[in-house]
């Protein structure tokens, strides 16, 4: 796929707070994008609130961000300029690599001796993979429950699996965990991760450019880091407050869905909830409710991620069609090869057969029967006249007299 920036937030976008300015300036001083730092942030601002701090109707804050970008293009700068941004999550497990479906509940969950009864002595982790090829091939290993542990993980439901043995088994309650994960995808791969459309994984993902056009010739100072968010967390179960306009929206749209009135993407089937829960990251950065602005800067997030995944299967369908072409021409050029290996071949015995035949006869040999000296097979593939022209250009025979006959000559021939 050919390197080029996919779509990004405008400039506007980060002058609506102290908060968004400081993370593009910190982008900025690192040399990446602030899409991607923005995104890194806002998981890691997911991961500093513990599981009872939900979205209304206890819905999960659990979030998952895909940063896509060419190998050494400012993935992990990314991931790194956010942890200098926001350095204190208040995990005691942050910023774990995904090894399995199974390895990501027993994060959350061991076992203990006392009749496989788990303990829980982690309820939040972030995970980082600077290589999504990985999460991928994990996705693919037979019998993998990796990309629908992850998909669980998103809403927040049990995970575990119940045919474990004994003493692998693991058991973590649904809505009793945070998950938030960052995950550096190659524009190759991010477009492989869009063929898991039914199965729900791309439309949970936000998506990410890591290159910006608008990098400074300037590099900027670092900012102040931000404050420890977690140490404004309320104790026992709370909810954020979404402003009532935002709920009605949903509600209205989720009736028309029921109602088939609406057309519905595949790709953007948790349009809503993933703008929700970005609502929501950004809410709690502020230190504020989920408030119309938040909602509607939510939306252009949400925007920018889906042109991100659109481009991103545009140039799939290109690199896919340049594929084809390129094997296509490789047959073709194969082909070729193969069948100009026939014909020299045919021709070398259509010519030995020819010159055979005058050696053993040893007199003027009819142009009839040189023909049939020959085989079919080989006549099929070149013409008599040409190989018998071939031996005659060569030495190797001579015109009789009449033009229809010829003699074999013994003088530089070639058998």
């Amino acid at each position: 796929m050919h390197s080029q920036h996919l779509p990004h937030l405008p400039a506007s976008f980060w002058e609506q707070s102290p908060q968004l300015t400081a993370i593009r300036q910190a982008a900025f001083a690192r040399i990446t994008s602030p899409d991607a730092v923005l995104a890194c942030v806002l998981c890691r601002v997911a991961a500093s609130f513990p599981p009872t701090f939900t979205l209304p109707n206890k819905t999960s804050l659990n979030y998952i961000v895909a940063l896509v970008g060419d190998s050494g293009h400012g993935k992990s700068v990314a991931f790194r300029t956010a942890r200098q941004l926001l350095p204190d999550i208040g995990l005691t497990v942050a910023e774990l690599n995904i090894g399995s479906g199974q390895g990501i509940a027993s994060t959350y969950s061991s076992p203990t001796s006392d009749e496989n009864i788990t303990s829980q002595p982690v309820t939040s982790a972030l995970f980082c993979v600077p290589e999504g090829e990985q999460l991928l091939k994990l996705g693919k290993a037979s019998e993998s429950i990796t990309l629908s542990t992850i998909r669980s993980a998103w809403s927040g439901e049990t995970l575990g699996t119940a045919n474990a043995s004994k003493e692998r088994r693991r058991h973590v309650p649904a809505d009793s965990y945070r998950f938030a994960m960052a995950v550096g995808f190659q524009p190759s791969f991010a477009a492989e991760l869009l063929t898991g459309v039914n199965a729900g994984d791309p439309q949970r993902f936000l998506f990410s450019g890591v290159t910006s056009p608008n990098q400074p010739d300037i590099v900027p100072t670092f900012p102040k880091q931000f404050a420890p968010l977690w140490e404004q967390t309320l104790t026992g179960e709370a909810s954020l407050n979404v402003h009532s306009e935002i709920t009605r929206e949903i509600e209205n749209y989720r009736i028309k869905k029921q109602r088939l009135e609406v057309p519905v993407d595949p790709l953007d089937s948790h349009r809503h909830l993933l703008q929700l829960k970005t609502a929501g990251q950004l809410a709690l950065l502020h230190n504020d409710d989920v408030t119309l602005q938040w909602w509607n800067a939510a939306a252009l997030m949400v925007d920018v991620s889906r042109g991100v995944r659109d481009r991103l299967a545009e140039l799939a369908v290109l690199d896919r069609r340049q594929r084809n072409a390129e094997r296509t021409a490789e047959q073709i050029e194969s082909e070729t090869v193969k069948e100009s290996s026939r014909e020299l071949r045919s021709l070398e015995s259509m010519i030995h057969s020819i010159v055979q035949k005058c050696r053993v006869e040893r007199v003027p040999v009819s142009r009839s029967d040189l023909h049939n000296a020959t085989a079919s097979k080989h006549r099929a593939v070149v013409d008599f006249d040409s190989a018998l022209a071939t031996a005659i250009e060569r030495g190797q025979l001579i015109p009789a007299p009449d033009k229809q006959k010829h003699y074999y000559t013994p003088i530089g021939t070639r058998n």
